[in-house]
């Protein structure tokens, strides 16, 4: 038997990964929830946006599938090409401030020269030999801290990964139970909680929905 499914989805020309998942009840009744993540997974835009879910029989989904996520996915698929454009943007002002500042260097100096100590004999010769033991002990902390921290971001988008997965399928409480601690990421609180809040919501519709049946 030949569909058009399959071309149907390529007319939506939506850019990022759609997840499809499906489950029949004993009646014959599908519940169908349909995705949208950005394609890069390191993208926090739509990060706690929620599955459209969609219910009804065989013949009623055929006829009304695309009719209902259409204008959804385009919209999903605007906030990702405006999140990640406004990205970019805020990454190039950055290092064009970065670069303005070594430019500038310290007022009345030149960029990139020591200042002249107009102190006496010793402060001179302590500024002109750095312990350089010192130096490179410090810089050996700070490359250590990052690697640290660049770490536990690579678990944490990896976990929220997980979780978004897991909400695609409609599998709430193990995509609860896979949310990072909030005590580990204190910056991130605000969106940990929020995600929580989310598939709270979406378990109990989802949970709602099968006691109807």
């Amino acid at each position: 038997m030949k569909t058009n499914f399959f071309e149907q989805i390529a007319g939506l020309s939506i850019s990022g990964n759609l997840q499809i998942n499906i489950h029949q009840n004993e009646s014959g009744t599908q519940t169908v929830s349909v995705m949208l993540s950005a394609k890069d997974p390191k993208a926090t835009a739509g990060k706690n946006l929620p599955p459209m879910l969609l219910k009804g029989t065989p013949q009623e989904l055929d006829d009304t599938f695309f009719k209902y996520i259409t204008e959804p996915a385009k919209q999903t698929e605007k906030l990702f090409v405006n999140a990640e454009a406004y990205q970019k943007e805020l990454e190039k002002v950055k290092k064009q401030a970065t670069t303005d500042k070594d430019k500038k260097g310290t007022p009345g100096t030149p960029a990139g020269t020591k200042p002249k100590n107009d102190g006496n004999l010793f402060d001179q010769q302590a500024d002109e030999q750095p312990e350089e033991d010192d130096f490179e002990e410090q810089l050996h902390e700070q490359q250590d801290d990052s690697e640290a921290l660049a770490e536990k971001q690579r678990l944490y988008d990896e976990a929220m990964q997980r979780v978004n997965t897991l909400n695609g399928q409609m599998k709430y409480a193990e995509a609860i139970a896979q949310l990072p601690d909030p005590e580990e990421y204190p910056d991130k609180v605000e969106e940990i909680k929020n995600k929580g809040e989310a598939l709270l919501k979406r378990q109990e519709l989802y949970a709602s929905l099968q006691q109807e049946v």
